[in-house]
């Protein structure tokens, strides 16, 4: 996996990640909020620049499109999926190594993009927000009246 380009107009709050993917942590072990009463974890994410704006790929297994929150305040754009835990009944659990928890993590946008235009899709368990870019603005001239 390439590093992540800081040109591509977000900027991934967390430390960077280095090139060997890491295990799922959970967020407190991440300098994340320690007093959540669940346990959170922040999703790997990939961000590709496309001609038309950004596309942000996380993968939240577990997660439904009904527990899932993207937000975009001011320039903070947050994703937020609860994840509840799919146990088999009448089973009792023996070895675990699948940790059950929800999925948190933030960006700031930098640049000019279109927040009314967002799109999010989720498709099991991946992620798909579409951040387009803005439209420019056009050029124009401008009538000069005379004063008198």
């Amino acid at each position: 996996m390439a590093k992540p380009k800081q040109s591509s107009g977000i900027k991934n709050d967390p430390e960077p990640q280095p090139d060997q993917p890491e295990p799922k942590r959970p967020a407190e072990q991440q300098g994340g909020e320690p007093t959540r009463s669940r346990r959170t974890f922040r999703p790997p994410v990939d961000i590709y620049e496309t001609e038309n704006g950004l596309m942000l790929v996380a993968d939240v297994p577990g997660a439904t499109a009904e527990g899932m929150t993207v937000t975009l305040e001011r320039r903070a754009l947050s994703v937020h999926a609860r994840v509840e835990e799919d146990s088999p009944e009448g089973h009792s659990l023996v070895y675990q190594e699948y940790e059950v928890g929800d999925f948190e993590c933030q960006f700031t946008l930098a640049g000019d993009f279109d927040a009314d235009r967002i799109e999010a899709n989720l498709t099991n368990g991946v992620l798909r927000l579409l951040v387009p870019k803005a439209a420019q603005a056009q050029a124009r001239t401008i009538q000069i009246k005379a004063g008198s």
